[in-house]
């Protein structure tokens, strides 16, 4: 153990080598204030590193992280532990198993669960706790939150989780039963340096290779990086990048090597046991804070913790602010900073304005193109998600191509679907690639783009406030495709802004382990949710929904091969797929959502 009083403030700090339940030990830093003998604890695990992310200084406490003085509240570990013990906490800081100085393997949210507990239950048994602890996280940090809140520890008495996964895979990673790459691609390469010494030789063993050559390995993986991030610029992006284009996904060069857990997280293409472990929501029972933004990757796996914690346990908190992953680390996205307002209440007893306040609150503008100049003064309180005063709205597509408010003539609209050629991702709920209301008409020059079908100018603004979903017959020549649906604003500009987007996939539509091929000539009922979100659709554009078989890459390639296991399949297993949208008589094709009353 290694000991350091802090000369600015005088707390005193100490690393230690925790012990899990199987021997390994996690490296972690405890910060208490200067006085006093017993605190209330504020705990944050993560996989970014709680000293230098350089790995230069893992195990020195004296160089535990702070955020930058300018960027106070950036990081996956909130607020940093001189805030934190000058307002009377103990801090404590993990680094999660197989990253920076811990020991074992990373295995990417597998073991955070079992970790937090073990974490949790050694907090117990310090002498400088009095037994209340909280917990607080931000994206990788938030899910490592939400693991040991599963678990029910006794100690757990409150949690604040920002920008995360509540239940990371079949909200995120397989998000219509689609793999969600875009994200997972770039993070795991991104990561690789963070892997900490002893995952380092696990896997090394494992792939038989020599220390020179998972150095070589290292190097080529950031030199894939690079290429992949630099593919954003292409012209179509994305889809002229060999890196991104490569299949199999499984085995991924280099990527694979230094984190085999990679080909784990992309092989469950359909609901199972190891995607219900990762459903940390479904036990939690503990008061919660939960924020997120509009156009953030976690955005519905946040308010579904918000949604279901609250109907099971109540006291729960939700707010949303505007953009994307990254705005809510800018002190202008928040119209306060609650965070030692929530922790006071529930570990200090200390009254509160948001126990007054109703839980919801959230900014009515989903996107602002100039966040450097923006003021949370458009935020409302709510007493409920979705808006109670909000009415539902159902339109239909026809066979013409409009959106109506009845069903339309008879017949069938088609397209075709090469997953050579996929259609490139242009914005929407993205983490590692550009996200937000990003203009249409790019993508629709793809000469295969899909089906769009518009309603009539608006003669006067309608905002959409809560969950999208789409309702569509289909039919394919293939016995698996996926169907993307969008939702665009048309502004009188001529503009197609991105308001959201969701998949399908088609075999696994159910949404459950039931396999579903399809027959060619048979026609099939499945549904695309897309999300949610506030926005006022302004008077004179229009509604748009896009119907098209890819978003890539924030959507890996459906080959219509109609394998189960998607992630195995090579460029051989590719079909071509020609897909219809069935229309009229007893064929309803539905954009159902909710509006404010005009």
């Amino acid at each position: 153990m290694s000991e350091f009083v802090d000369p600015e403030t005088g707390a005193r700090c100490h690393q230690m080598m925790v012990a899990m339940r199987d021997g390994t030990r996690l490296n972690t830093f405890v910060f208490l204030p200067t006085d006093g003998e017993q605190f209330p604890v504020i705990l944050q695990r993560t996989p970014y590193g709680i000293a230098k992310q350089d790995g230069s200084a893992n195990h020195d406490v004296s160089q535990g992280w702070l955020p930058s003085p300018v960027e106070p509240l950036r990081g996956s570990i909130l607020r940093g532990w001189r805030n934190i013990t000058s307002h009377g906490y103990a801090a404590v800081y993990q680094d999660a198993r197989g990253r920076f100085g811990s020991e074992g393997e990373d295995r990417v949210y597998a073991d955070d669960a079992s970790d937090g507990w073990d974490t949790l239950a050694w907090i117990s048994e310090q002498d400088w706790t009095n037994g209340r602890v909280g917990m607080s996280g931000s994206s990788a940090g938030a899910t490592t939150t939400y693991a040991a809140a599963s678990t029910k520890h006794p100690s757990l008495k409150a949690f604040w989780a920002q920008v995360g996964g509540s239940s990371i895979y079949d909200d995120v990673v397989c998000e219509g039963q689609s793999i969600e790459m875009e994200r997972l691609w770039l993070w795991v390469a991104k990561n690789i340096p963070g892997l900490s010494a002893s995952h380092r030789e696990a896997a090394r063993t494992r792939a038989g290779l020599s220390e020179a050559e998972m150095d070589e390995a290292a190097a080529r993986a950031m030199a894939r990086y690079n290429r992949l991030d630099a593919a954003r610029n292409g012209s179509p992006p994305f889809t002229c990048s060999e890196e991104w284009m490569r299949l199999p996904l499984a085995d991924y060069p280099d990527f694979a090597v230094w984190q085999p857990f990679l080909n784990e997280i992309i092989t469950h293409p359909s609901p199972d046991a190891f995607r219900a472990a990762h459903n940390f929501r479904n036990t939690i029972d503990i008061p919660g804070f939960h924020a997120t933004t509009w156009y953030d990757i976690f955005l519905t796996s946040v308010i579904a913790a918000y949604t279901e914690i609250e109907g099971r346990a109540g006291n729960q908190r939700l707010w949303i602010g505007p953009n994307g992953h990254y705005f809510i680390y800018e002190e202008q996205f928040w119209p306060r900073d609650p965070y030692f307002e929530w922790f006071g209440h529930w570990l200090k007893d200390e009254d509160s304005p948001l126990l007054e306040e109703p839980p919801v609150h959230f900014s009515t503008r989903a996107w602002t193109d100039d966040p450097q100049s923006y003021a949370a003064n458009d935020w409302k309180f709510s007493n409920r998600w979705p808006l109670s005063e909000a009415v539902e709205k159902h339109l239909y597509l026809t066979v013409d191509g409009a959106i109506l408010d009845d069903v339309g003539g008879e017949g069938a609209r088609t397209y075709t679907y090469d997953p050579r050629k996929p259609v490139a991702t242009y914005g929407g709920r993205n983490m590692a690639i550009d996200p937000g209301p990003m203009d249409q008409r790019p993508a629709e020059g793809h000469p295969d783009y899909g089906l769009v079908y518009r309603c009539d100018p608006l003669d006067t603004e309608m905002t959409i406030a809560g969950p999208v979903r789409v309702d569509l017959h289909v039919s394919s020549d293939c016995p698996d495709t996926d169907f993307v649906a969008k939702l665009v604003e048309e502004t009188s500009a001529g503009e197609a802004k991105l308001l959201m987007d969701g998949v399908t996939r088609a075999m696994l539509r159910s949404g459950t382990d039931q396999i579903e091929r399809l027959t060619p000539g048979e026609i099939v009922s499945l549904s695309i949710s897309l999300g949610q979100i506030y926005h006022t659709v302004q008077a004179g554009s229009c509604l748009r929904v896009d119907i098209t078989s890819s978003n890539f890459p924030r959507r890996a390639r459906n080959t219509n091969s109609g394998n189960l296991t998607l992630a195995k399949d090579g460029h051989a297993d590719i079909r071509v797929a020609h897909n219809a949208v069935h229309h009229g008589g007893r064929v309803a094709n539905v954009v159902n959502f909710r509006v404010l009353p005009a």
